[in-house]
């Protein structure tokens, strides 16, 4: 076992992952709120489509699978279902929400994403983050509780904003058009749209407009005729919308290729490429682990796929794919023989590990004095510290 030292600084993944269409491959990841629940919503469901980065935020009641899948079915028959749905939630997870999903719609055929490590599936991760910190906002300014309602104002907010990835907002990518807020987007004064009443009044004042631009316009050059009216038809309207929808994804490809690549650059001067028997240290997370354990646990490659490198400890073999930022490559102390032919989780292997079973997520976060069953920390038999609660009136320490 290594001895406790520095933490491995936070790099980029090393193999980004690049969706050339719309609906190639989504991500789902689900936010737990079950600390601040509005009503019986305890979750919210982040869904985000690869290329366009266009979000759709729903609330849930449960994590189970069969609810995941309902939802996602309302989102799937509004704009498609995609071929490859991504979750880092645990292959377990992923299968029967497509399993659900399949049941719920026959004609559906979609796969599950490889399972990959939280920090692999970056973009919904920091779709996430965006999510938090603009609900946490908005939630202050109307001061309110229900988020369950703000996450509609937030998605909305999301996809109009400019993605430094894709250069353009994802609505822009998604629809060709700038999302609009009503007559807010208007070219008229706001004093003037307050004035409106009916269709006809818009109308008017929108005619009444364009009358004097075309004086402006000089007639040979720029005054659009009549007879160029009549031919530009519907037909025509529809292929450019087409067309620059199309374009519009083609500069996103272009601008998410250019951005791995420069991601990929800077990962592969930081960290070099680790080997299949090579030894690595994982950092085992702060929750995770009891006061008296070490900082990290040794592991061993035992395959790499894609950039993504599948690792195994003397407990067993680690469910999820880590990217090379992820360890670091130490002295030779495991082997792959020594390796035993099972799936654990990175806090099952850092229980095995531990000097006192690992705290994990045994920890409370009570209001009250903790003298009772109901307190988490002592159902468990453990006392209470300072992950939990800041009560000064705790009885369990």
């Amino acid at each position: 076992m290594p001895k406790k030292g520095s933490t491995i600084k936070k790099g980029l993944v090393v193999k980004p992952i690049i969706s050339k269409e719309m609906n190639s491959r989504c991500q789902i990841d689900l936010i737990d709120m079950q600390a601040q629940p509005d009503g019986n919503y305890k979750f919210i469901l982040v869904y985000q489509d690869h290329l366009t980065k266009f979000v759709n935020l729903r609330p849930l009641q449960h994590k189970r699978a069969e609810e995941v899948a309902y939802v996602l079915l309302d989102i799937f028959t509004t704009f498609g279902a995609p071929a490859i749905l991504q979750s880092d939630n645990g292959r377990e997870f992923a299968n029967k929400v497509v399993e659900e999903l399949c049941s719920m719609w026959k004609d559906l055929k979609i796969i599950h994403g490889k399972p990959r490590h939280s920090q692999s599936q970056g973009s919904v991760e920091r779709a996430n983050q965006d999510v938090e910190n603009m609900l946490g906002t908005w939630l202050q300014d109307n001061k309110t509780k229900k988020w369950s309602e703000g996450i509609k104002f937030i998605q909305f907010m999301k996809n109009r904003a400019y993605h430094h990835g894709i250069k353009s907002s994802p609505y822009e990518v998604m629809f060709d058009s700038m999302a609009k807020i009503g007559l807010n987007n208007c070219i008229l004064p706001m004093h003037v749209v307050a004035k409106f009443k009916t269709e006809k009044d818009l109308e008017k004042a929108l005619n009444t407009i364009e009358e004097e631009e075309n004086k402006e316009k000089n007639s040979d050059n720029e005054v659009i005729t009549v007879e160029n009216e009549e031919n530009f038809n519907s037909e025509d309207a529809l292929s450019s919308r087409k067309h620059s929808i199309h374009t519009k994804r083609n500069e996103s490809v272009h601008n998410l290729e250019m951005q791995a690549n420069k991601m990929k650059s800077i990962s592969e001067r930081r960290f070099s490429e680790g080997n299949i028997g090579e030894s690595v240290k994982i950092k085992i997370p702060d929750v995770d682990r009891a006061r008296s354990d070490l900082r990290s646990i040794l592991a061993v490659i035992m395959s790499v796929e894609d950039g993504n490198y599948k690792l195994g400890t003397t407990k067993g073999k680690l469910q999820h794919y880590y990217s090379r930022n992820q360890f670091t490559i130490c002295k030779k102390f495991v082997n792959v023989d020594e390796v035993p032919d099972i799936q654990l989780s990175l806090r099952e292997v850092a229980r095995l590990f531990s000097n006192l079973g690992g705290q994990a997520y045994d920890r409370c976060t009570c209001g009250q004095k903790c003298e009772t069953r109901r307190c988490k920390c002592k159902a468990a038999g453990i006392l209470c510290n300072t992950k939990c609660h800041n009560g000064n009136n705790c009885k369990n320490k």
